[in-house]
Order: C-alpha cells, then sequence, then structure tokens
C-alpha cells in the first residue's frame, strides 16, 4: 500500500508540512453528512422519537420537536464561526487548543470522538434491531414464511445475531473509509436518497389514508399471531384518550432530551473542515448547519403528524408500552412497519420497509469519519505515533487511522449487545457531547482576548450592537449543555435507568472523559520529551493543511 509519510525529529514541529489529505468533500456532502449524522429522519421516528411516548405519557412531540430547534441556534453560530476561522482537520481540537489550551483540547476532542464511537456503535446495532430484522419479519408475514420470521425475530432479540448484524455493518462501513473520501461521499448520498424516499413514500401512505384503512389492516395482521385490535392494545395499555399535553413538563422537558439526542449534532460538518472546499466561509458553513437543521425539524413534525393522523396519538402511546399483551405481531411497533400496514400491499410494503436498510450507513459515516480524523489530528501534532499520520497516496484515506478506530467500535459493538439497552447508550452519548460543547464554549467567548490577531482576521470577527456575537452565542451554549445534564439527573428514564440512585454515574462519566484526555496530553507530553520534543511549541501556530 503507497503510503505518505512524514519525517520526524525536532527540526519541524509538525509531522510533515502538508497533511496529505485533500479538500474533496462539497457543500451538498456536507450538508447531508450534518442531516444523516444529526437525526435521519426515518430512523429518527423509527425508534428515538416514539421512546419519549412510552417513558412519558402525554408528551408533545411536535412541541418538543420545535424547541430542540432552536435551542440549537447558538450552538451552529458558535460552530459555524469557529470552523470557518480554523477550518483544520480536528475541529474543536486545533480551536480550542489554540486558544485556550491543548490539554482541554484533548479533554474536548476525546469527548466528542467517544460521542461519535458511542453513536457509530448504536447505528451498527440499529441495521439488524431495526432495519435488517423488520424487513425478515415483514417479508415472512407477506409470504408466510417462517424461516424468515424467524430469522428477522434472532435480529432483534438475539445477541449473537445483533452483533453478526452489526459487525457486517462495520466492515462495509471500513471498506468503504479505506477507499476514499469521494467514495464514501457517494455511498453515503446514495443510501441517503434511497432511504429518504422509502421514507417519503411512508408520509404519503400516512397522507392519503385512514384509520380505518390502518385498523382494518393492522386488526388482520395481529389476529394472525393471536392479537387483539387496536382497541384492544389501547385498552390493554390503559391509555384510552391519551392525548398530547405540551404543558405537562414531566413529559415535555424529557422529551426535549430524546429528541436532542438525535437533533443536536447539526454543526458536525466543522470535523469535515480540512477536506471541504471554500470551508472557511462562513455564511456557507452556517447555511450547512442550519440546513440540516431545518431539514430534520420540518420532516420529523410532519412524520409525528402524519401518524398520529392515521393511527390515532393513544394508539401510538400503547404500542410502544411494553410489554403489550395484545401486540403479538413478531416485529417491534417501528414507524415504517407501522406505515407499511395503512394498506398492507406487499409492493409497497416491501418498498417502505425495505429503504430502511439504508439508514445506517450513511448515519454511520459521520460517527466513523471525525473519531478516524481525531486519531490523525493527535498523531499530526505528535500526541499518537506517526504511524496513524500514513495517508494512502491513491485515496488519500488514513488507513492505520480508519483500521484503529473501526476496530475500537467492534469492541464497543461488542460489550453492547451484553451490556446496556439503547436508550443508555445514547444518553451516554450526549453527555460526552456535552463536555465538547461546553469547552468549546469557554474557548469561544475568550477567543477575542486570547488570540486578538487571529480574531480579528477571521470570520469569527462579527459584531451585533458593538458586541462580539461570539461572547452571545457562546454562554447560550453553555446554558444548553447544562440543561441537557440536568434532564438527565432530573429524570432518570433517560440515562439512569430509571434509578435515581445512579445520579453518580453520570459525574463519574464525565470525569472519566476528563482523566482521558489528560492522560493523551500528558502522557504524548513527557514520552516526546524524553524524545527531545516540545510538543507545546507545536501549539502556537495552525497545524499546515
Amino acid at each position: 500500500m503507497a503510503t505518505t509519510t512524514g519525517g520526524s525529529g525536532d527540526s519541524q514541529l509538525f509531522v510533515r508540512q502538508s497533511t496529505g489529505l485533500v479538500r474533496e468533500a462539497s457543500a451538498l456532502d456536507a450538508l447531508i453528512y450534518n442531516a444523516v449524522f444529526s437525526a435521519p429522519v426515518g430512523a429518527t421516528l423509527a425508534w428515538g422519537v416514539f421512546f419519549a411516548l412510552s417513558a412519558f405519557p402525554g408528551a408533545d412531540l411536535v412541541v418538543a420537536t420545535i424547541i430542540s430547534f432552536f435551542l440549537n441556534i447558538p450552538v451552529l453560530i458558535m460552530m459555524a464561526l469557529l470552523a470557518s476561522s480554523m477550518p483544520r482537520t480536528g475541529g474543536d481540537y486545533v480551536w480550542v487548543s489554540r486558544i485556550l489550551s491543548p490539554p482541554l483540547a484533548t479533554i474536548s476532542n476525546f469527548g466528542a470522538a467517544l460521542s461519535a464511537m458511542i453513536g457509530a456503535t448504536f447505528w451498527a446495532r440499529y441495521f439488524p434491531v431495526f432495519a435488517l430484522g423488520p424487513v425478515l419479519v415483514t417479508l415472512g408475514v407477506i409470504f408466510n414464511n417462517d424461516t424468515l420470521q424467524q430469522w428477522g425475530t434472532s435480529f432483534q432479540t438475539d445477541s449473537l445475531w445483533i452483533f453478526l448484524g452489526g459487525l457486517a455493518m462495520i466492515a462495509l462501513m471500513t471498506a468503504i473509509h479505506i477507499a476514499g473520501i469521494r467514495t464514501t461521499f457517494r455511498w453515503q448520498n446514495t443510501f441517503w436518497i434511497i432511504a429518504s424516499i422509502g421514507t417519503f413514500l411512508a408520509f404519503l401512505v400516512l397522507l392519503v389514508g385512514s384509520n380505518a384503512d390502518f385498523s382494518k389492516n393492522f386488526n388482520d395482521v395481529n389476529a394472525k399471531f393471536g392479537g387483539g385490535d387496536t382497541q384492544a392494545v389501547i385498552s390493554t395499555a390503559g391509555v384510552q384518550g391519551a392525548q398530547p399535553n405540551a404543558g405537562n413538563l414531566d413529559a415535555t422537558l424529557p422529551t426535549i432530551f430524546a429528541i436532542m439526542v438525535f437533533m443536536m449534532w447539526n454543526w458536525w460538518s466543522v470535523y469535515l473542515a480540512g477536506e471541504m472546499r471554500t470551508a472557511s466561509n462562513r455564511r456557507r458553513q452556517f447555511n450547512i448547519m442550519a440546513g440540516a437543521l431545518v431539514w430534520d425539524v420540518v420532516f420529523i413534525v410532519l412524520g409525528v403528524l402524519l401518524l398520529f393522523k392515521v393511527t390515532g396519538y393513544d394508539f401510538m402511546v400503547a404500542v410502544n408500552t411494553a410489554p403489550n399483551a395484545a401486540y403479538k405481531i413478531p416485529t417491534g411497533p417501528w414507524y415504517h412497519f407501522i406505515a407499511s400496514l395503512v394498506y398492507n400491499a406487499p409492493i409497497l410494503t416491501i418498498l417502505i420497509v425495505g429503504s430502511f436498510l439504508f439508514w445506517s450507513l450513511p448515519a454511520m459515516v459521520g460517527n466513523t469519519f471525525m473519531p478516524i480524523r481525531t486519531v490523525f489530528a493527535w498523531a499530526f501534532d505528535r500526541l499518537l505515533p506517526e504511524k496513524f499520520t500514513e495517508v494512502n497516496e491513491r485515496t488519500h484515506s488514513p488507513v492505520p487511522a480508519i483500521l484503529l478506530v473501526m476496530g475500537l467500535v467492534t469492541a464497543m459493538l461488542a460489550w453492547s449487545v451484553v451490556s446496556t439497552d439503547f436508550a443508555t447508550w445514547l444518553a451516554l452519548g450526549v453527555l460526552a457531547g456535552v463536555v465538547c460543547v461546553v469547552i468549546v464554549g469557554v474557548a469561544a467567548f475568550i477567543f477575542p482576548e486570547r488570540r486578538p490577531e487571529l480574531y480579528r482576521s477571521s470570520p469569527a470577527n462579527v459584531n451585533v450592537a458593538g458586541i462580539p456575537v461570539l461572547k452571545v452565542v457562546a454562554p447560550l451554549s453553555i446554558l444548553v449543555m447544562l440543561f441537557l445534564t440536568w434532564l438527565t439527573l432530573a429524570y432518570p428514564g433517560l440515562a439512569l435507568a430509571g434509578k435515581p440512585e445512579n445520579a453518580w454515574q453520570i459525574p463519574a462519566f464525565m470525569a472519566m472523559i476528563v482523566v482521558v484526555g489528560l492522560v493523551v496530553y500528558y502522557g504524548a507530553r513527557f514520552v516526546r520529551r524524553g524524545q527531545g520534543i516540545d510538543i507545546d511549541l507545536v501549539y502556537r501556530e495552525l497545524p499546515p493543511e
């Protein structure tokens, strides 16, 4: 394998004078990357949003989604200003290390990378549990094939089958990353288009369908497995007449968290800045982030409203309340499956349910791309072995970094299938991201004073009424993160397995991120000092492109 490697020694700060990475990503690639990383519409509807219906009865998903939209705005502005000012591989690691301090940068960046790898693990698990399994069960029902139903059930419930299904997705993602960024985004965009078409087909079916159509078909299918009709499902759960109630804060507030789990990441393209064309354009950076956010909000709200129009709110609360003895269909009541029952036509069912096979891969792109670039950026600044800066000359892909990260994700997948549920896994990802955004917020707030020359000449130098915009959006971003952390403590069902006595796990988890970040930096500093290299000098200037 041909690789670009850099010389080392005391004569140069960085491993080499060029990263070897190429600016090949377009604004459209970045917009899709953000939208599908943060809240892939169909996949979020399939599981994430409706978790709140069972955990927090009375949750108003529409209001909570709109509130989440506004909570994201200051974070996006802050991230767009910083990304356009220092468009380098590594994102927050570069900004924080050059503005605030290198140890805080490794803490911040490790928090983001850990969050991403948790996300990658989730989406690897998503493929067998929410995509492949339901597809096989659905095909088994259509063609009256018990074997397909058994396989589909195994992919949703058996740990070994879940691991193997997730491993297949990790292996495919590894090969795609190695093939280069152009290939990666071709796969991402193609899969996103196919998945989105299937989701919009589900929307269309729900738009023209009726409650009577759905009820008849649901009753027929559920009866084949010994289940009851829609009213039996509702009465078994005891939620007759349930309606969304935005004024019920004990339902609305935790629902905001459940949505932000997916939707707080529309700024993730900052980690593409070192490989994106015109990345120093402030307006383009913000438009990419805001465009992805608007897309997610509009279509999640639309999807929720269309589903409730056909099924009724009380039915969706009931069918998501487990266990429900009246629901016997051997697959979960996921959005795409429920939508396919409106007409229960085999071709429509195959198209709608089958399209959800295509959500996992594009969602995994951002979740794996970022930690790969973290490893690369740390190695480029000499925090990790220089081997991880090697780049394939033909594909411009950092192969050693790719193999390291994907190996870690595989290990996390193996641990996750026997140790945690989806809700806990995702909540931990949010908390890791909170650490990152809070530290970035501090760096953004002091940017004008700590690096005045860099700030004055940068796209971040924007004032409103004489006040730097960063002085406004940075504290607001920190407050949003503190609010999310408070929610995990106030509502143990979000991250503590419903047990308030587990509250110690949240500060302990965040402290672990701090400790790992400090160990990485000070450990590397100690080793390099023994080699006669002062890595502190690296942080006095921006890394080369």
